[in-house]
């Protein structure tokens, strides 16, 4: 219980610290997820007709 309190806290701290310095852009925080369901829906019509 104190593990998880101490890692939700430092998080904020964290994000607090972040926006205090105005430190705006971290890469880590917008990774790409892959491709969304347009982009399946357009390439699943051509792969089905050969």
């Amino acid at each position: 219980m104190i593990g998880r309190f101490r890692s939700l806290f430092a998080s904020w701290t964290r994000i607090l610290r972040r926006r205090l310095a105005g430190d705006g852009y971290h890469p880590e925080e917008h990774y790409m997820r892959g491709p969304g369901p347009k982009t399946r829906a357009k390439y699943s019509d051509n792969k089905s007709n050969p």
